[in-house]
């Protein structure tokens, strides 16, 4: 990754703070984006002897997400990896009371905040080629009890789009893929009755697991590795 840039979205904690200090301890640049505050991360990174800008952004906002981007590339107007990781869970579970502002909402951050970021980054990579990452969920494959309809459906369509992106894109040289977590040890699913002890490794993931999934999908050595979705999740699905 040395001399890389790579955006990373949801990176004030999580599995996008995870992913920024994994590129950094990588040799990449990394600018954050998220619309929470991003300090500790940037900290973490500053530590670590690395290089990041951080960008107070709704990525729901394409205009905002636009100029974040442009902000980023700078005067070289190149980027070389994105990673979306912003997402929000949402309140509801079933689908009974799910209501239009709930639905808006949570497609909002995780679907359209996702193409957003890929409408701009992908004239970034096109001379040059790049890759895309992007975090859905095992729920967005094979549905979920726990998670919500509009996260369900939101998490099914970013698998989508990556498979759209790796084709339409290919011959640019541009790599899009997703990684579809299990359970992750974040604030995310805190108090939502996940239970570790029914999985077979008996343990939620880590950030930094997920983290590393990422990296490895950015590298050379996934180098015949596109349009696919790679599940992380302790052995909960195999399929």
């Amino acid at each position: 990754m040395e001399g890389r840039l790579a955006v990373v979205t949801g990176a004030s904690r999580g599995v996008g703070q995870a992913t920024a200090v994994a590129f950094c301890r990588a040799g990449a640049r990394v600018a954050l984006l998220d619309v929470l505050d991003m300090d500790e991360t940037v900290e973490q990174i500053k530590s670590l002897g690395g290089e990041a800008d951080a960008y107070r952004v709704d990525v729901s906002d394409r205009s905002a997400v636009q100029d974040a981007v442009r902000g980023a590339a700078g005067g070289a107007g190149r980027i070389d990896v994105l990673v979306t990781a912003a997402a929000i869970y949402g309140d509801t579970t079933g689908i009974d009371d799910l209501d239009e502002a709930e639905l808006e909402r949570v497609l909002g951050v995780n679907l359209k905040g996702t193409l957003w970021c890929v409408q701009a980054v992908l004239p970034r990579m096109r001379e040059h080629g790049g890759n895309i990452v992007c975090i859905g969920s095992l729920a967005g494959k094979i549905g979920g009890v726990l998670a919500g309809p509009a996260y369900v459906a939101s998490k099914g369509g970013i698998h989508a789009i990556v498979k759209w992106v790796a084709k339409a894109e290919a011959a640019n040289k541009i790599y899009a893929n997703a990684i579809a977590p299990g359970a992750i040890d974040t604030q995310m699913i805190a108090g939502k009755g996940y239970q570790s002890n029914n999985l077979p490794l008996k343990r939620f993931a880590q950030p930094e697991e997920i983290a590393s999934a990422a990296l490895f999908l950015a590298s050379p050595a996934s180098s015949y590795v596109t349009g696919t979705v790679m599940d992380v999740n302790g052995g909960f699905f195999m399929g």
